[in-house]
Formats: structure tokens, sequence, C-alpha cells
């Protein structure tokens, strides 16, 4: 299956706020720019991977995904899931599924967006689980298939229900490039013990 895929970044001013107890608002700002270049790197290395946009509200974001090769565009509303509900409408198509993806995947590779992609199949969602089991941090639906985002705290239950009330069929992949994202110092920790 061919995909599109979206990956939402927010401002840097704000990026990454439950790490400021251990880095300054620079540090975090350039935390994420490295986060989402490496993230954009991977999903631009899968050849089934079309297309991959930016979305977000961050001019300095734009400018950094213009000097990577990477399509960016402005949040359509300030909302996260009304935004994401917007673009998503947009990239749609008959011939290539959606795949949103967390900016924050230090460890993600193209192996991890390749099996992802493989498990998707005309009447499949594909959900990648935060380390904790109740995010999403990967989301594939299948083409020509219309379903709102969820995010938010409990995202993965959410999207399930979402799943199954549109009839769809469900999938969930677990590997440690789609599951470990850094939102706490521990994280941080966790990363720094890794490499």
């Amino acid at each position: 299956m061919n995909v599109c895929a979206l990956v939402p970044q927010k401002s840097l001013a704000i990026a990454k706020g439950r790490l400021s107890a251990v880095l300054s608002r620079a540090a975090r700002a350039q935390l994420s720019l490295r986060l989402l270049h490496s993230v954009c790197r991977a999903l631009g290395a899968v050849e089934s991977v079309k297309s991959v946009t930016v979305m977000t509200p961050d001019p300095d974001v734009q400018r950094h995904a213009a000097c990577w090769g990477v399509q960016a565009t402005i949040d359509p509303r300030p909302d996260l899931n009304a935004a994401l509900a917007v673009l998503l409408a947009g990239l749609a198509g008959p011939d290539h599924g959606l795949l949103v993806v967390a900016a924050d995947l230090p460890l993600l590779r193209p192996s991890d967006v390749a099996a992802l992609i493989a498990r998707g199949a005309p009447r499949n969602v594909v959900l990648a689980a935060s380390k904790d089991g109740t995010g999403t941090n990967a989301l594939l639906l299948p083409p020509g298939v219309a379903m709102a985002p969820a995010y938010g705290p409990g995202s993965l239950f959410a999207h399930r229900e979402r799943a199954r009330h549109l009839g769809l069929s469900l999938v969930e992949i677990r590997r440690p490039g789609l599951g470990f994202d850094i939102d706490t110092p521990e994280d941080l920790t966790g990363l720094e013990r890794m490499g």
C-alpha cells in the first residue's frame, strides 16, 4: 500500500513542555527539531511513502522542513484533531492510505514504518501505541476511509472505538521504534542509556 504521511509538530516555543525542569526552552526547541528531522528521514526512506507533510503553526519549523526537502503546512485549525481532520481530508485519495506519525520518536527506523504499512489493508486501521499503551504514536487509515482523529489522553482507546464504529478491522503493531516517544525527563535518561 502506498501512503501519504502527516507529522504534526507543535510550535517550538511550547514543544516538550514536560522537559522544562531539565532543558531550557532553546534546548527543547533543538531537541524537537532533531526528533522531527529524524522521523521525516525515516518516513522519506520508505518507498511506499509517497509524500511527507509536516503540519505546524510555527514558521521556524516550516523553514527547517523546507531545508530538509519536506513539505510543511500551517495548522488549518487551532485544535489538533480538527486540524488533522482538515489535512487528512485534503490528502485523501483512492490509491493511497493516510499515515499520521508522532514527531518525537527517536528510535524510528524505515523498517518500523515499512512494517506498519505492511499491516495495512483495504479495511484495516493500523495503530501503534505509545510506550505507556494509552496514546497513539502512529495511525494508518486505508484508502477511501475517513475516520476523525482522536488525539489526546486515551487516544489509543478512542481510535479503537472509532474504527470499530466504522466497521473496520483493527491491527495493532508494537515495535520499539514506534512505541518509544520522548515526553518526560525519564524518557531522556532512557534514551541516553540506549545510545
